[in-house]
């Protein structure tokens, strides 16, 4: 390589950085485990390479770019579309986390506005016309503006449908989360309790 860029007048390179070597991981198959088929809508490599590893088919969106100028209105479609053929859709949006590592606290609110307008809320409209639902909105973790960092800790999740008995909570913050009677030791429980009817009352 430094050969090619010397001849070429270029500047070669002093340091190699080997990302994301190693053998790909063995996952159960989402529904071998729930028997329900799943699709998911990302614009980030990482979760498209989850969902192939749980079998879940991978929806592109034109201008879906995993970032704060996302399609946002163009995944909630593909969403509301793709759930006529899917029992799982996962809507997967990076803009917050993005938001939260430049520090920029107006672009997160903006972000989560976005969200709730274009996906949140026309997913639930929906589904409402569709008949028995659930639907779950969670981050997959913490990253405080405060920090710009990804953290650990306790994470919101709201939920509803059928199956799911409400605990009264008037807000969605990491707060209430800590306050709630429902609540999970370890983020993988989540899944499994929501799919299996076996969700906390």
């Amino acid at each position: 390589v430094n050969q090619s860029r010397r001849t070429a007048g270029k500047r070669t390179a002093t340091h190699v950085w080997l990302w994301g070597l190693g053998k790909t991981p063995s996952l159960p198959k989402f529904q071998e485990r729930f028997g329900a088929r799943g699709a998911m809508i990302t614009a980030v490599d990482l979760l498209r390479g989850l969902a192939a590893l749980v079998g879940w088919d991978r929806i592109n969106v034109p201008g879906a770019t995993g970032y704060l100028d996302t399609n946002y209105a163009g995944k909630g479609e593909a969403a509301i579309e793709a759930l006529k053929n899917y029992d799982v859709v996962c809507v997967h949006i990076e803009a917050p986390d993005e938001a939260s590592h430049e520090g920029r606290v107006d672009e997160k609110i903006k972000a989560l506005e976005a969200i709730d307008q274009h996906i949140v809320g026309p997913i639930h409209e929906a589904l409402l016309q569709a008949g028995d639902y659930r639907i779950l909105v969670t981050p997959d973790h913490p990253t405080p503006v405060s920090t710009k960092k990804h953290s650990h800790g306790w994470v919101p999740f709201a939920t509803c449908g059928v199956g799911i008995s409400s605990d009264s909570s008037a807000t969605y913050d990491e707060q209430t989360a800590s306050e709630s009677r429902i609540q999970f030791d370890s983020g993988w429980e989540l899944m499994p309790a929501w799919m299996n009817d076996s969700f906390p009352t």
